[in-house]
């Protein structure tokens, strides 16, 4: 997919947390070093602290989708499916036992 510019209106508060981030050894700069693996600097762009940015927050919406689908999938089950897993865990573990 090719990639697309787009302008982005920044407000005060996004240009001081543009600068936080970019700020070696600031909470925000560690915590964005944390959940990006990037290290982020003085001489980042905007463009690459606001794409950097995009990718964590990619990263934690997809892991929340996943949360919330398992939760729902874990719901759903029934006493039946419980009972299924339960009797096929006893299976393996006797298939184990007597090898």
């Amino acid at each position: 997919m090719a990639s697309q510019r787009a302008p982005v209106p920044l407000s005060e508060l996004d240009r001081h947390f543009l600068e936080a981030i970019r700020t070696p050894g600031s909470p925000e700069n560690l915590a964005v070093q944390q959940l990006a693996g990037a290290t982020l600097g003085p001489d980042t762009s905007t463009a690459t602290a606001l794409r950097t940015l995009v990718d964590v927050a990619r990263k934690a919406v997809l892991n929340e989708v996943m949360v919330t689908g398992y939760a729902a999938l874990a719901a759903a089950q029934t006493e039946e499916d419980h009972a299924h897993r339960r009797a096929a865990r006893r299976r393996t573990a006797e298939v184990s036992r007597d090898s």
